[in-house]
């Protein structure tokens, strides 16, 4: 079945070659070469939020910087909100490449200290205070780190025009109509409705609008 889909795709018969690729994705049998096809099909199509959708799981999944770029650039093209990296961004994504060796060292560093405790309290019969603090503060940052070291989910508005409600309820006031593409960051639900960020003010869009950015 991926044969036929890399023939039609290589035929530039893209409708029916995306047809079987997304199966393959919503099957979970999916490549990364898989996702990079349904973005260039998408993008071909003029289906800008469902390319960057795509384009997005692709650099997730490689890590390729010219994937993310190639975001960006469409992005700016479009005037699209929420790609703009800023520190934070920039700080969730060391946290991420260096994940084992983050969790190794503070590890490391709350077992040393509480080894030292346990030598000088059995050694000196001694309660040292500082070393149980340092020992259980490494501890913290480790759960810390453990529990939140994940920046907040990422959804792609897929449609167009689609309406931003100050509360969850379609009774609600509109806060913002916007088009398909934006980038919002997901920061809740509730029922059928996802709480997200934008223009740094909370706000609420039904959860059928929006592809939530993940493997």
């Amino acid at each position: 079945m991926t044969t036929q889909a890399d023939s039609l795709f290589k035929a530039r018969q893209y409708t029916q070659s995306y047809d079987l690729y997304h199966q393959f994705f919503l099957d979970k049998k999916y490549s990364q070469a898989t996702l990079l096809k349904m973005a260039f099909i998408q993008e071909g199509r003029g289906h800008l939020s469902e390319s960057l959708y795509f384009l997005n799981l692709y650099y997730l999944a490689s890590g390729d910087e010219q994937a993310l770029a190639k975001v960006k650039e469409v992005a700016k093209k479009n005037n699209l909100q929420g790609y703009e990296t800023d520190e934070t961004a920039l700080l969730f994504t060391f946290m991420e490449d260096n994940f084992v060796r983050i969790v190794g060292a503070l590890a490391a560093l709350a077992l040393l200290f509480l080894s030292l405790f346990i030598y000088q309290q059995r050694t000196h019969r001694q309660k040292p205070i500082f070393l149980a603090f340092l020992s259980l503060f490494f501890l913290g940052l480790l759960f810390l780190f453990l529990n939140f070291s994940s920046p907040a989910p990422q959804g792609i508005i897929s449609s167009s025009p689609v309406y931003l409600m100050k509360g969850p309820s379609a009774g609600s006031s509109v806060a913002a109509i916007v088009q398909e593409g934006h980038q919002l960051k997901i920061l809740g639900h509730k029922d059928v409705w996802l709480k997200v960020g934008w223009r740094e003010e909370e706000v609420f869009i039904k959860k059928n609008q929006v592809l939530v950015v993940g493997l």
